[in-house]
């Protein structure tokens, strides 16, 4: 047989099967074991999610398999009105797609968005954020954009260290300062992302890789209770100044 100009023999042909099939063994073998791995995870997260929020109601989608999922609960108790989740697993069952993961420092990730149902007690708006992931750093650069503060002469521009590393932030007003607060305590549960605080959205919103699926629960816990993200619903009206 010919291939390209090259000629294959079928001892050859039958070498390469043989080979191709004792590689994949292996590669089958680790699909089964992390598969229930991730799909544990995955559950556990959603649990412990539930446990924490106990909503009204709740939606789910699938991003596909083993990839993730998205979630809106309705809470509607205390000062939450409703909390946003979306989850995504690298593909750590794909045996030979391990080295690309390490190189590109991929984790899980868990973005959570906390809405109010009062006003924020706190002035102007912030976003807090790991320069270094790119995805997470052109949503912040999308959400920027976006703010009314864009368009009334820009934000403030710099980086602090929170969470054990440099971090870069836009912001204007006292909002930073909830910010910063919220990414070091989100630092013991996980390596944080991005932390924002939008009160013209009555919103706060952060991304985690968390340690594990009960951490992942404990951060919704911690950005949904009034205790910890001190000003919230309590603080009376800011102005957007």
């Amino acid at each position: 047989m010919e291939v390209l100009g090259f000629e294959i023999t079928r001892e050859a042909l039958l070498r390469a099967l043989v080979i191709l099939v004792l590689a994949s063994m292996p590669s089958v073998a680790w699909f089964f074991k992390i598969r229930r791995k991730m799909l544990a995870y995955t559950v556990a997260l959603i649990r412990s999610i539930e446990e924490t929020l106990k909503p009204r109601d709740q939606r789910y989608w699938v991003h596909g398999y083993l990839v993730g999922f998205a979630a809106k609960y309705w809470v509607r108790r205390g000062p939450v009105d409703k909390v946003y989740v979306n989850f995504t697993i690298p593909p750590y069952h794909v045996f030979f797609y391990l080295p690309v993961i390490a190189l590109f420092r991929k984790r899980e990730r868990l973005d959570i968005a906390v809405e109010y149902s009062k006003p924020l007690g706190v002035r102007g708006e912030a976003h807090l954020y790991d320069p270094s992931r790119r995805s997470v750093r052109s949503i912040v650069e999308r959400d920027v954009r976006e703010s009314p503060f864009y368009r009334k002469g820009g934000f403030e521009r710099g980086e602090l260290r929170a969470g054990g590393k440099t971090m870069r932030y836009y912001a204007r007003g006292e909002a930073l300062q909830l910010a910063q607060k919220l990414a070091e305590d989100l630092s013991e549960l996980g390596e944080v992302f991005r932390v924002s605080v939008v009160p013209s959205r009555k919103m706060v919103l952060a991304t985690i890789a968390p340690k594990s699926a009960e951490a992942g629960g404990e951060a919704v816990r911690l950005l949904t209770s009034p205790q910890r993200v001190e000003r919230v619903a309590g603080g009376g009206e800011a102005s957007s100044g």
